[in-house]
């Protein structure tokens, strides 16, 4: 009887990509995205919980949908993600603009790293999933801008100033 040959690829080789870069760099690759998150969720200087959790729910699913990213770079970032879990460095609630600061800092040094060290495809495909990731959070609660007889916005205008600082962070 012959056996047939597993021609599947090893375990180890599922995130080969990730696995290039040392143990510092591959902290920022995988935190960059939570701060992010919390630099759009207060970008908006919304102290409104019920904001707050929309805006966390946007950012949560945007995280699960990368599972399935079809670059899989942006996938073994989201599935490390998965696997680190809720470490307590996540319970701290986005309070100040310092977190807005950090996210800009993080996506900047981010960005530079993988346009240096990384394949092209993955650096712009990693980028891209953060822009999209702020967008979503920003987008996720339509707001009065202008008060009670304004109309609704769907991305303020500090929201729509953050993104337009990350953007230009994430630039090569």
């Amino acid at each position: 009887m012959v056996c047939p040959t597993d021609t599947s690829a090893p375990e180890s080789q599922t995130m080969p990509e990730l696995s290039h870069f040392d143990d510092d760099e591959r902290a920022l690759i995988v935190n960059t995205p939570g701060v992010v998150l919390k630099g759009a969720v207060v970008s908006d200087g919304s102290k409104n919980a019920l904001v707050f959790l929309k805006e966390v729910t946007a950012g949560a699913k945007v995280f699960k949908q990368a599972h399935k990213h079809d670059n899989p770079f942006v996938k073994s970032v989201a599935l490390a993600l998965k696997e680190r879990g809720a470490d307590g460095e996540d319970a701290d609630l986005p309070v100040d603009d310092v977190a807005m600061s950090e996210a800009l800092k993080l996506a900047a040094e981010v960005a530079d790293l993988l346009h240096r060290k990384a394949a092209p495809e993955d650096a712009a495909a990693y980028t891209a999933w953060l822009l999209h990731l702020a967008t979503e959070v920003a987008s996720a609660v339509k707001t009065r801008e202008g008060g009670l007889f304004s109309k609704k916005v769907a991305i303020t205008e500090n929201e729509q100033m953050f993104l337009d600082d990350l953007e230009r962070a994430l630039q090569p």
